[in-house]
């Protein structure tokens, strides 16, 4: 059982519920200080991450890396110091500064002073463009990817992006800047859904082919599953950044508010199809042969099982955000939500039939 849901892997998707789920708490302060508790999460999120990557490395532990990629050689590579310093200490020490001066904000109104907003401001900015080069040398020099490092960059980006709300001026550049936000949220989809579209299609056709999913295909959907977290990221980027610009209404709207728990769903499925289940696809019994010799075969149709009903969830959450935008907005949350229970309801049984028809 350790070998399929390894500990490291719960903790990391912990990690995505502090980081993210901090957004709820933008929704119950739409106000400032919403803001600053959201990015108190997302710091707590990355100092999380940071001082897994230093234990292991302190005590040379394996990184927990399912993704296919090999999250050692990232952390221990010549890339992994900054001016000699681990970039581990760096980033628990950004991290800490944030959610603490943060935390300090969210307490102690009396703080918020321009000149700390915006040195704030300006050092969650060094961090973003620091995360976009630590991108840039997973993405093109060691082409290996940690989804630790990614998971922190992530959260330092969010970091970056929820603080301009406080930036009068980075207010309105963002207001400004509206059709480039609405474009990245159009191509966020298209990555995102279109590439969980094209995964669906492609997972169905290698097991109409020989009842089985080899390294190779399970290879190909990695790949795919890479563009999809990219589309997923852009997506939350551009509408956390709309958030951060029109919060006094968007706070409000039952259409936004679903469609980021939506995407939310979508995150979290994604991160459990990628971290448990994805590892593992090529052994899963997608024909009775596969069974045969197998002391647990039980245990490979419940995950197998997993796999297919996840998976459905996630692509059905993509399409019911996807729609939501060409609703008109006079529908109730409530409405809204009942709508997306009743969609969840139907993905469900449909990846229920095709289990069965597996079978």
């Amino acid at each position: 059982m350790r070998r399929f849901i390894d500990p490291d892997i719960l903790f990391y998707l912990f990690l995505i519920l502090v980081g993210i789920g901090g957004f709820s708490l933008v929704v119950v302060w739409p106000r400032t200080e919403g803001f600053y508790a959201f990015i108190a999460c997302a710091a707590l999120g990355g100092l999380g991450v940071t001082g897994y990557i230093y234990y292991a490395k302190r005590f040379r532990q394996h990184l927990a890396c399912p993704s296919g990629s090999d999250c050692n050689a990232v952390v221990n590579s010549r890339y992994s110091k900054f001016l000699g310093i681990p970039l581990e200490y760096l980033g628990s020490l950004y991290y800490f500064i944030i959610l603490v001066s943060y935390a300090f904000l969210f307490f102690q109104p009396a703080l918020r002073t321009p000149a700390f907003t915006s040195a704030l401001f300006i050092l969650t900015g060094i961090a973003f463009l620091f995360s976009l080069y630590l991108i840039f040398i997973q993405a093109f020099i060691l082409r290996q990817w940690c989804i630790w490092c990614l998971l922190s960059a992530a959260l330092s980006i969010t970091i970056f992006l929820i603080s301009l709300g406080n930036i009068s001026f980075a207010v309105a550049l963002l207001g400004g800047m509206f059709a480039v936000l609405a474009f990245t949220e159009s191509l966020g989809f298209v990555l995102g859904m279109g590439g969980a579209t094209a995964a669906l299609f492609l997972f169905f056709k290698f097991i109409r082919s020989n009842f089985d999913i080899d390294d190779g295909e399970a290879s190909v959907l990695h790949e795919l599953s890479e563009l999809i977290w990219l589309g997923l990221v852009l997506t939350f980027m551009s509408l956390y950044a709309q958030y951060a610009v029109e919060h006094n209404v968007l706070a409000t709207s039952p259409m936004f508010l679903v469609r980021m728990a939506a995407l939310f769903v979508v995150a979290v499925s994604g991160a459990v199809l990628n971290l448990l289940f994805a590892p593992v696809v090529s052994m899963l019994p997608f024909h009775t042969e596969k069974l045969r010799g197998n002391s647990r075969p039980s245990f490979l149709v419940s995950l197998r099982v997993g796999t297919i009903l996840t998976g459905a969830i996630s692509l059905a959450s993509w399409y019911f955000a996807f729609v939501l935008q060409f609703l008109p907005t006079t529908y109730s949350l409530g409405r809204l939500l009942v709508a997306y229970s009743i969609v969840l309801i139907a993905a469900i049984a449909i990846g229920d039939f095709v289990n069965r028809k597996l079978s």
